[in-house]
């Protein structure tokens, strides 16, 4: 047996299809036959919906979230006789009834909301998968790289910053290994540099190195010597690059990061 669904929306109709297809499966039919007539939001197209399903005697499954929209088309099925499933319809009623407050009726707001969802997970992906300075063959795909010596907060402000779905990358700068020629490749503005005073950035590394247990004063990873050698080093790496710097003394990491998400807006 063979029943052809009508799948009809006011956007793309991925949620009325879903819909349909879960309560197809409930039945042994041999072949259901989809058909989805998207961007239904004008009078004339619905009409055209409708004597199509009259024809062929489909089941119409909807989601429109115009009302006026909706409540015509729900007349003119009535009138031709063709069975429909509203499927948003009730619910947005119950929930109007509730609040108190008319649905926003704007197509395709759940979709946006899965689109950024899912811009964020991919962001974040890459901020992993790119991090302290691996794989630079994907340099080209970011957003934003952001580069500056060790204990400047470059993971932590990549992490936030894919949080807010922007695709970053992340390379320390050490004077004993050149960056990578991928780096030199990209547009400076999407490239930024962080900075520190050197007198912070001692006692930040004199601190991590408490925290793993290991003698301040043998290493020279905090001292004055190395500092000001890695922060020379550098700069000259922001010069080549030709990018903007931030200075990240005494800030927070959502205060750097607004910051430079000014800055990319510009």
């Amino acid at each position: 047996m063979s029943i052809p669904l009508f799948v009809v929306s006011d956007f793309t109709g991925e949620t009325a299809e879903h819909v349909a297809r879960a309560a197809s499966t409930q039945f042994n039919l041999d072949a259901t036959e989809f058909s989805r007539f998207r961007y239904v939001n004008t009078e004339e197209r619905m009409l055209e919906v409708i004597r199509n399903a009259q024809e062929k005697q489909a089941v119409v499954i909807c989601t429109l979230v115009d009302h006026q929209l909706r409540r015509l088309f729900l007349e003119k099925t009535g009138e031709l006789g063709v069975d429909v499933v509203d499927v948003l319809g009730p619910i947005l009623d119950v929930l109007q009834r509730r609040i108190g407050t008319a649905p926003m009726e704007t197509p395709g707001l759940l979709r946006k909301m899965d689109e950024e969802y899912f811009k964020r997970v991919k962001a974040i992906e890459f901020a992993i998968k790119c991090d302290d300075g691996k794989s630079p063959e994907l340099l080209t795909n970011a957003g934003l790289v952001i580069i500056g010596v060790s204990r400047t907060s470059k993971t932590p402000l990549s992490m936030y910053m894919a949080h807010k779905g922007v695709m970053v990358a992340n390379i320390p700068l050490v004077p004993e290994a050149d960056p990578p020629k991928e780096l030199f490749s990209l547009p400076p503005e999407r490239i930024v540099g962080l900075t520190i005073q050197p007198e912070k950035l001692i006692n930040i590394r004199r601190e991590r190195l408490r925290v793993l247990g290991l003698d301040v004063e043998v290493s020279n990873y905090a001292q004055w010597e190395r500092v000001e050698e890695e922060l020379s080093f550098a700069r000259s790496v922001f010069r080549k690059a030709g990018c903007r710097t931030f200075d990240v003394t005494n800030r927070a990491i959502e205060e750097t990061a607004q910051e430079i998400l000014d800055y990319l807006r510009e």
